[in-house]
């Protein structure tokens, strides 16, 4: 398979060791009589969690889908005022089963953002005084940037929809 970077990988492995069963002592007698030394069938596959995982960070470039990613979303408050709003929106998502983080550091909204890209985080809610105001967020995506001001309620929704169908990258 071609990686991320488009190098051929080994995906799966199978091999033939003649030496392993001369290590162990195994032997079998032949349908002749004889005693012999079997061959020894090695493979390696998807089988292991691990493995799984590393084909998945290499097929998504560490850019995982929202239902996959370690960190689903990341709150961004412009403001102290806004922090309790943010922990607010953390709570319900989080109750929801999903992996939220606020990101309070006495930083510039832009650089949260670049942060935030960096990391590939898929989706960001960045809250101004006028989000707190009217109980929306500003959202943004991994994928494709600014997705405007939206209700609460809409967006968890959608991002609800998302998981459950187990789509996007």
């Amino acid at each position: 398979m071609r990686n991320v970077h488009g190098k051929e990988d080994t995906l799966i492995t199978i091999q033939i060791d003649q030496m392993l069963a001369e290590i162990y002592g195994m032997e079998y007698v032949d349908t002749d009589g004889v005693r012999r030394r079997p061959y020894i069938i090695h493979r390696t596959s998807l089988g292991c969690y691990e493995r799984t995982l590393a084909l998945m960070l290499e097929k998504f470039g560490g850019a995982m889908p929202l239902w996959l990613a370690p960190e689903q979303l990341r709150i961004l408050p412009i403001a102290d005022r806004q922090q309790e709003y943010a922990e607010e929106l953390r709570d319900a998502l989080t109750a929801l089963g999903m992996r939220v983080s606020i990101d309070d550091r006495n930083e510039k909204i832009g650089y949260k953002i670049r942060q935030a890209q960096v990391e590939k985080i898929p989706y960001m809610f960045v809250l101004g005084d006028k989000e707190l105001e009217n109980k929306t967020v500003s959202v943004r995506s991994r994928k494709t940037g600014d997705l405007g001001v939206m209700p609460f309620a809409e967006i968890q929704a959608k991002l609800l929809e998302e998981i459950a169908a187990k789509t996007g990258v």
